[in-house]
């Protein structure tokens, strides 16, 4: 990624987002700001979503995703969590449909510089104001530390707080996914969702195909795909961070409980997981 253009791939994720309200009606995560942030016709999101036969398979599990982590965050907010920190938030719109509101909790979106000022525009143009619950952390993962950003923001290091980290794992070295699990582990009774990919050896032949043709893409526009996983070693890392309570949705299982709520859902194994960890 360019260190002043906008992360191309959280494009990507906020049109599977948008596709998922016009084409499965929101049923896995209702959305009434999808199409809005994203500044663009609804055809223009169809189109998106039909120029390839797999893109269905995408669209199921970047909501999915979001829906675990959601309901997980609730969770945590009955436990009595206030702080909840969102890296790599992309064009992400739960602080704006945030239903915690009557509570005093605290949003803090840390993303590159150049995205969080892609999103702020878009919001402009569409008149949308950002919730006064949200704070905006300009971070650089792979160059700076988000300790200290999220101090200057206001952040409480002796309070509980959960993280989510959607679609950015397999984008990061494995020094930059250490250095982010030693911040989240240092706060005391921390939580975190995020994502992750096996090799592509484990996909089924047309996604294999599909991951190739999207890394070549990826390369195109300076982003890439750095880091996959096994999930007994990813268990391994979040163990030796003190992370003791691990739970790993595999696609199986992500499709077997939400993809009957998407249209015209191809088949095919995608070796995609979404872990829920407590420290």
């Amino acid at each position: 990624m360019k260190p002043d253009e906008f992360s191309r791939t959280a494009l990507i994720v906020a049109r599977q987002r948008a596709a998922h309200q016009v084409l499965d009606h929101g049923s896995i995560l209702y959305d009434p700001f999808a199409m809005k942030i994203l500044c663009e016709d609804e055809k223009d999101v169809l189109q998106f979503a039909n120029q390839h036969p797999l893109a269905s398979i995408g669209r199921l599990f970047t909501t999915a995703r979001s829906r675990i982590a959601e309901d997980a965050l609730s969770r945590a907010v009955k436990r009595g969590i206030r702080q909840i920190v969102i890296l790599g938030a992309g064009l992400d719109t739960f602080a704006l449909r945030n239903p915690h509101g009557a509570l005093e909790i605290r949003i803090y979106e840390i993303d590159h510089p150049a995205t969080q000022a892609s999103k702020c525009e878009r919001l402009a143009k569409v008149q949308i104001a950002l919730p006064p619950s949200l704070i905006l952390v300009p971070v650089d993962f792979e160059r700076e530390g988000m300790g200290e950003k999220l101090l200057a923001a206001g952040f409480q290091q002796n309070s509980p707080a959960f993280f989510t980290w959607l679609g950015v794992v397999p984008y990061l070295t494995l020094d930059a996914i250490g250095r982010t699990l030693d911040y989240m582990s240092s706060i005391q009774n921390s939580e975190v969702v995020f994502d992750y990919m096996e090799t592509p050896e484990t996909f089924s032949e047309e996604l294999r195909q599909l991951e190739k043709e999207r890394t070549e893409q990826l390369k195109k526009i300076d982003e890439r795909s750095v880091s996959h996983f096994e999930s007994a070693g990813i268990a391994t890392i979040l163990r030796s961070h003190g992370f003791c309570t691990i739970e790993d949705i595999n696609f199986q299982e992500i499709a077997s409980r939400f993809g009957p709520a998407v249209q015209g859902l191809a088949p095919g194994h995608a070796g995609v997981h979404v872990v829920h960890a407590k420290h």
